[in-house]
């Protein structure tokens, strides 16, 4: 039997949608699924989704940084706000939790962004709160706001 292949739509708003050839759509909410009144006969979708963090802010979308503490995202925003950068705040749920991902709204500012947060020796140089166990403070944020 020859599989079905079909697109994902989406973005990191936890929504999906499944587009098959037929121009039948499946869409998926992560908080409900309200949208399934009559699910589609005879066709079962599994679907695993992973995030590479490490990627979701290389600047791809605009997105520059992502934590899980939104004080910690606040500010840093603050901070970007201070240098003129125009951004938002985007609050998500990964696996049951909340995150904050920073968003520049302009590309041209994206790398320079990228590189205050992560890089440049006269920038913040924080390392991502998952390069810390679980449950530990990330240490390299609170070594840049007690300076």
């Amino acid at each position: 039997m020859k599989g079905i292949k079909g697109r994902l739509e989406g973005g990191i708003k936890n929504t999906l949608k499944i587009v098959l050839p037929q121009k039948q759509s499946v869409k998926c909410n992560s908080k409900d699924n309200e949208n399934l009144t009559q699910p589609l006969s005879g066709i079962n979708v599994e679907l695993s989704v992973s995030i590479d963090l490490n990627k979701l802010i290389s600047g791809i979308d605009g997105y520059v940084w992502a934590t899980w503490n939104s004080q910690q995202a606040e500010i840093i925003s603050n901070a970007l706000r201070v240098q003129n950068i125009e951004l938002e705040i985007v609050k998500i749920e990964q696996e049951n939790k909340a995150m904050y991902l920073i968003k520049v709204i302009k590309e041209e500012d994206i790398m320079n962004v990228i590189d205050f947060i992560q890089n440049e020796k006269s920038g913040l140089r924080l390392k991502p709160d998952w390069t810390y166990p679980d449950d530990e403070p990330n240490e390299s944020f609170d070594r840049w706001i007690n300076h």
